[in-house]
């Protein structure tokens, strides 16, 4: 930057601004000076070219980008077509080369079974099917693989095994399955096509609220010997609704992972009807969009008329170039849809950036003019309107702000001190932050340190307090209760069993039996011993408790899963009281599930934690967050019989061990007790022992 020459009789040293103090000729009034007409004449002939350009230019490139974003979202949507159409494809491709396989027509030309449930299930994992099924030539039901007691088969299976028959050529399609299809192909498939509807906005009004049915990729071939005779069909089918494969595959072979601002620029999706059944698309949670409806425009022309819509379309949570095309079944309808979605923001984007060029080069032509014209004039101004704005900058917190010093004058040292003095600012408003943020930190880690060790000591006094009273109460009660039992009981026996008073005896009996548990299990809350410690297996714990167990009714209908770490070390523990906690927590998870369901038990250690973990899952209706704190505590129970003391007990015992007893629910559907021991013997880490 330099600065105006001061005139000859100036003083060396004096700063610039003594320039204007020169005496100026006088103004006509109404007269412009020439440096206003320069700068207004000089703007007027950049302006109008600029502004044509701009105008002409922008409606160039919009009309261009736009063609190219249409033609990018065609070319995804055939792409993803080619997806869909290569997974029905491979489906019945599979099915059609283990259709003419002698481990498949053997058993069947022999009318046998034997060995066909091994290799069916081979076949379903294999191929990662969710019904596989064979027939004879009748069209009835030979096996099946996933729910093999189920009786018969039912649409759309037995239209498409009949065609096959008929025409003795393997056929594929997407098909719609009722729910009492697929409940009878598979336990779990009614549960996974079963979604509730999630309100959106610009649906149709009246729409379901629920999908039961499921959407399927379904194929089936004729299973034929090598002399060319046909014995029945194989036929199988992969259940998209909650099915990811597809979708991600589209995403990733189309769009190829590309994001812009941390989001993925692509997106694909399954629907059934006009609900989401699989997709990429993420909700304002970051989970996927499934439930959610398609608008009630692209549903009228897509669904009902049977077109493919194009354009701009509000997907979710933000604006997409998107296209739709129907998915129809074997007999033409239009029972879905599949849609990829390309991000709209980096084409406006880089429009907006094409525009902005285009208005950087007129306002740059303004501003090189203007410059030309008031070079002189601001040669002394610029500087000092510079500092003012960095000062008002410096004011509203921005320290990373300097001006430039172009010159050695008043003016330039002026500047470099405005540096230095911004720089100390800013340093010292750095460590100033970063001493309150390390500040907060250290509070927030000693606060949530507090917390544990509260609520650790109130449990340990709250058991110990209870412990007394229970110890108190039992010993007191117990004697009048020998004495009722024993009194009611001989009395029950001198009483007919046709008398009216027998009954009323037997509730007496019934309910000191009952009381007498209740003082049983104070007694044992009571009496928590020292532990007994021993060299103990965890997974020898786990399998006596399952051969204990695994025979009374309510396992009968569970299915039990155990995944035991076979390299798990011992750890300290007394036996029984094991035994007793893992016995009490398996027997919770039984009854969680009246109505059948899996236990899954896993054992594995943390070397890092130096812990051995147990952990005993179940598929029950969860815990509600609102009782879920109170799970330990003694007397608290959701049962009608039950004493509230399992548990309690249980976990003063893990405390003795200094171990941790903790629970993982997700309402409506699993429960997770863990439960950690230290591998030494010692407490473990605080973060350890606080397992969510």
């Amino acid at each position: 930057m330099t600065s105006a020459r001061s005139p000859s009789h100036a003083p060396s040293g004096h700063l610039p601004v003594a320039s204007l103090d020169r005496p100026q000729a006088p103004r006509a009034r109404g007269a412009t000076s020439l440096q206003t007409r320069l700068i207004r004449n000089f703007s007027i002939a950049i302006l109008i070219p600029a502004l044509v350009t701009t105008v002409v230019g922008s409606r160039m490139i919009q009309q261009r980008v736009v063609d190219q974003a249409q033609a990018e979202v065609n070319s995804n949507l055939e792409a993803a077509k080619v997806i869909y159409e290569h997974h029905l494809q491979r489906l019945a491709d599979a099915l059609r080369i283990h259709a003419r396989r002698s481990v498949i027509y053997g058993p069947l030309a022999e009318r046998k079974t034997a060995g066909l449930d091994t290799e069916l299930d081979r076949i379903l994992d294999g191929e990662k099917l969710d019904v596989l099924t064979l027939t004879d030539t009748t069209g009835a039901m030979f096996y099946r693989a996933a729910h093999p007691e189920a009786p018969g088969i039912g649409p759309p299976w037995a239209d498409l095994v009949q065609r096959v028959l008929r025409q003795r050529q393997p056929l594929a399609s997407t098909e719609v399955v009722r729910a009492d299809e697929l409940t009878r192909e598979s336990l779990f498939l009614g549960k996974q096509a079963l979604m509730t509807v999630t309100p959106t906005p610009h649906a149709r009004p009246m729409g379901p609220s629920r999908v039961t049915d499921g959407m399927m990729l379904v194929s089936a071939a004729p299973v034929l010997t090598p002399d060319g005779r046909c014995l029945g069909v194989l036929y199988g089918g992969v259940l998209l609704n909650r099915n990811y494969e597809i979708v991600d595959t589209v995403v990733d072979t189309v769009f190829r992972d590309r994001v812009y601002e941390g989001r993925k620029i692509g997106t694909a999706t399954i629907f059934q009807g006009d609900v989401r059944i699989a997709t990429t698309v993420l909700d304002a949670s970051g989970a996927r969009a499934v439930t959610t409806r398609i608008s009630a425009e692209v549903a009228d022309l897509v669904l009902d008329r049977g077109d493919t819509w194009r354009g701009r379309a509000f997907v979710v949570t933000d604006w997409y170039l998107s296209a739709y095309t129907p998915i129809r079944d074997s007999q033409g309808r239009t029972i879905g849809i599949l849609y990829v979605g390309s991000l709209e923001r980096p084409y406006t984007d880089m429009l907006w950036r094409t525009l902005a060029v285009f208005l950087g080069i007129a306002a740059l032509g303004v501003v090189l003019v203007t410059w030309v014209a008031i070079r002189v004039a601001g040669r002394i101004s610029r500087p000092i309107q510079a500092m003012a704005q960095a000062s008002q900058r410096v004011a509203q917190g921005d320290y990373s702000v300097t001006v430039s010093v172009a010159s050695a004058d008043e003016i330039g040292h002026l500047a470099a001190s405005f540096n230095t003095m911004t720089s100390e600012l800013g340093r010292a408003h750095h460590e100033l932050r970063e001493w309150a943020e390390n500040l907060e930190r250290k509070v927030e880690q000693r606060t949530v340190e507090l917390q544990a060790a509260q609520a650790k000591l109130l449990q340990s006094a709250k058991l110990a307090a209870v412990g007394r009273l229970a110890a108190g109460v039992a010993h007191e009660i117990n004697n009048p209760l020998t004495g009722i039992l024993t009194n009611s009981s001989l009395m029950l026996e001198d009483v007919p069993a046709g008398d009216p008073r027998h009954e009323e005896l037997q509730t007496v009996v019934n309910e000191t039996l009952r009381c007498r548990k209740i003082v049983k299990g104070l007694l044992d809350f009571a009496r928590q011993t020292k532990p007994q410690e021993q060299t103990l297996s965890l997974n020898q714990v786990v399998e006596d408790i399952l051969a204990l167990v695994k025979n009374q009714a309510s396992f009968r209908n569970l299915s039990i899963i155990t995944k035991l770490d076979p390299h798990l070390p011992a750890v300290l523990a007394d036996a029984d009281q094991m035994r007793q906690v893992i016995l009490n927590i398996v027997l919770n998870a039984a009854d969680a599930m009246p109505q059948g369901g899996s236990l899954r038990i896993t054992t594995a250690m943390d070397a890092a934690a130096r812990t051995v973990t147990v952990r005993v899952s179940d598929t029950g209706s969860g815990i509600p967050h609102e009782i879920k704190d109170r799970l330990f505590e003694p007397f608290f129970t959701t049962k009608s019989t039950g004493t509230g003391l399992g548990l309690a007990i249980a976990y003063g015992i893990v405390e003795q061990h200094k171990g941790t007893l903790s629970v993982e629910s997700t309402p409506g559907w699993a429960t997770t007790i863990v439960l950690t021991l230290p591998m030494n013997g010692t407490d473990t880490d605080a973060g350890s022992r606080r397992h969510a």
